[in-house]
């Protein structure tokens, strides 16, 4: 999707977001001109992706660098700030506006501390269509559709923040084979020795490269079954516990609580209400 010859306009703008957090707010900018506010303070976290032109940044943290082209970034809340163009006078970019408990609990463990203040996403088309799916439109005050929107743009982050180390595509191919180890086999171990990897190193490149560990991605993917499971089924919750390979109904309903921020009732009570 080409979005260089559009008009300016949202690609979301949504008045709630899941317990973990979510996009708060979206859009395409056609022409322009950046944060022209000097020292402006915003209470959220801002992805950026310049797609057109080039510019500065600068904060009262001391923190100024140079913006080329196909450069994404990310300003912090509550640091009072302002970037946008200089040479060119305009530029266009996508933005993301995001908030939540779960992207603190990224900027607690510094994974929002990439190698350089900004990384280039030099395959326009690719990355454009993949900032426009992870928005994907207002998600309406679904709760379905608000956890997959956070589970969507935490994928998004992992892998600009994977590109922002050497080897990119080597990298890449590695998270990919990564990923389908940890789906396909039961057992973490098992995955490392998929890739002829010791379980250590395999543990400490996947987390480099994704932002979570082996375990927190596999329960990532466990709990999402558990919610389609929630949503399709009659399914009892224990029985949902012994079909996901819990050990009992307490131990599933404590991981899913923590990981959604609902319980398994409530998540499908809500569910229904759609």
């Amino acid at each position: 999707m080409s979005l260089s010859s559009r008009k300016t306009h949202f690609l979301a703008r949504n008045f709630d977001v899941s317990p973990l957090g979510g996009v708060r707010m979206s859009g395409f900018v056609k022409d322009g001109r950046g944060v022209l506010q000097k020292r402006r303070v915003l209470n959220r976290y801002c992805l950026v992706y310049v797609i057109k032109g080039e510019g500065t940044y600068v904060d009262t943290f001391g923190r100024e660098f140079k913006i080329k082209e196909h450069d994404a970034f990310i300003t912090m809340p509550e640091i009072p700030h302002h970037y946008g163009p200089t040479k060119t006078g305009f530029w266009d970019e996508i933005y993301i506006i995001f908030e939540g408990p779960v992207f603190d609990l990224w900027r607690g463990e510094g994974l929002f501390n990439w190698p350089e203040p900004t990384v280039n996403l030099p395959t326009e088309g690719f990355w454009i269509d993949r900032f426009v799916e992870t928005v994907n439109g207002d998600n309406g005050g679904d709760p379905r559709k608000m956890m997959a929107e956070a589970l969507r743009l935490q994928t998004l982050l992992s892998d600009i923040s994977a590109l922002g180390n050497a080897s990119i595509e080597s990298d890449l191919e590695w998270l990919g084979r990564a990923k389908e180890g940890l789906n396909t086999y039961k057992t973490n171990e098992e995955a490392a020795q998929y890739l002829d990897m010791s379980y250590e190193s395999f543990r400490k490149k996947f987390r480099k490269l994704s932002g979570k560990s082996p375990g927190r991605y596999r329960t990532g993917k466990v709990m999402e079954s558990a919610c389609e499971l929630l949503e399709t089924t009659d399914l009892t919750v224990k029985a949902l516990a012994e079909k996901l390979d819990y050990c009992d109904e307490y131990h599933f309903s404590k991981q899913f609580s923590k990981t959604i921020g609902l319980s398994p009732s409530s998540y499908r009570a809500l569910s229904m209400m759609r």
